[in-house]
């Protein structure tokens, strides 16, 4: 039996692979433009026509009108995230036919597509147009890739997307991959917040920020290590996804407090460091060393900005729980049934009176309990 597609998934793909055919012929008409001369001028040609297209190297200061008008073409960057786009709107339209109406929350869908409209400024902006000549352009890259672009990913909830859109046979497939062994270890919070301060730190405290600043296809592998671990910790912080691990509002602020402190040390140590990252040959009248403070500088305050957003949101959600309790319950109380209900998924007025408050909360137990 075949499943009809529905007319948004048709119109997401046309559209997604009309936009991947013209990447193709501007890809293949930046390399023909130009006379290489030999093989040897090929390489770096071809990684210009797929990750910077049309940029150039900058010669004007990144303030003012620059700020908006410097793009390039990221053509890799572009494609991945047309696929993502139609893939997910594939998801909204398979729920929406199912049930006959929207059904599918629309604050979800349009956080996750500002979750690619960042990753398409940061890989196609003035950020990556600069994002080799000055390490504060770069660093700004970063905060937006590893921390505000997942974040908003994560809050368009694409795994529960994916499960709720799949017939049961695949729902199943997912769902046991989604809590197997690999994902449940790489998604369990120690794993996690150490491989946020793994990449952190290393990227930015070690000699390997050197190459990124002048290899385009280390700059290319960063930005997806940074998309991918960023997502690995925002699923544990504002997600809350069919996977094994489901923290408690507590735990997922101390994992942001925790973050915070990686980002503020980072931010410190550039910003009082007496070496400069190494920065691609430019005309701009840049001094390293000032570049590299300013780069921590962005670090410090808007990392810690982006992490404080977020830890406000979570309260707020956390406390409109809390409120929707009786008035006569105790604060702790309060939080008790918040927390019930977060993770069971029933709401009841009597906790320990309740049966299937009961049965709901031995069930939780045993998932918990479950290796």
């Amino acid at each position: 039996m075949t499943t009809r597609l529905p007319r948004l998934a048709v119109v997401a793909w046309v559209v997604a692979t009309a936009i991947v055919a013209v990447l193709v012929i501007a890809v293949w008409h930046f390399l023909t433009s130009v006379d290489t001369g030999s093989v040897m001028h090929m390489h770096p040609r071809a990684a210009d026509a797929l990750t910077r297209g049309g940029a150039g190297t900058p010669s004007q200061p990144l303030h003012g009108t620059r700020l908006v008008t410097a793009w390039q073409l990221d053509a890799i960057a572009v494609a991945v995230l047309a696929v993502a786009a139609a893939g997910y709107l594939t998801g909204v339209a398979f729920i929406c036919a199912r049930t006959g109406r929207g059904r599918w929350p629309a604050r979800r869908t349009a956080a996750f597509f500002a979750g690619l409209a960042v990753c398409a400024f940061a890989t196609n902006g003035s950020i990556a147009v600069y994002d080799q000549v000055l390490f504060s352009a770069h660093m700004a890259g970063h905060l937006a890739l590893v921390m505000l672009a997942p974040a908003l990913l994560v809050a368009g909830h694409p795994l529960t997307l994916a499960v709720e859109a799949s017939r049961p046979e695949r729902r199943a497939r997912i769902l046991r991959v989604a809590r197997g062994r690999v994902v449940s270890l790489l998604t369990s919070p120690p794993v996690a917040l150490a491989a946020y301060a793994a990449v952190i730190v290393g990227s930015h405290l070690t000699g390997l920020m050197d190459t990124i600043m002048r290899n385009t296809w280390a700059g290319q592998l960063e930005h997806l290590v940074y998309v991918l671990v960023g997502c690995q910790f925002f699923v544990l912080v504002v997600g809350n996804e069919p996977i094994r691990w489901h923290l408690a509002a507590p735990a997922r602020w101390l994992l942001l407090a925790v973050a915070m402190a990686v980002d503020t040390f980072t931010g410190i140590v550039l910003m009082q460091g007496t070496a400069a990252v190494h920065l691609a040959a430019s005309n701009l009248d840049v001094d390293p060393l000032a570049d590299t403070h300013t780069g921590g500088a962005i670090m410090w305050f808007g990392g810690d900005g982006i992490m404080a957003v977020v830890m406000v949101a979570l309260v707020v959600t956390w406390l409109g729980t809390v409120d929707r309790a009786p008035a006569t319950k105790s604060w702790l109380e309060q939080a008790r049934g918040a927390a019930f209900a977060e993770h069971t998924g029933t709401s009841t007025d009597s906790v320990d009176d309740d049966e299937n408050a009961h049965t709901a909360y031995n069930d939780w137990l045993t998932k918990l309990n479950r290796p």
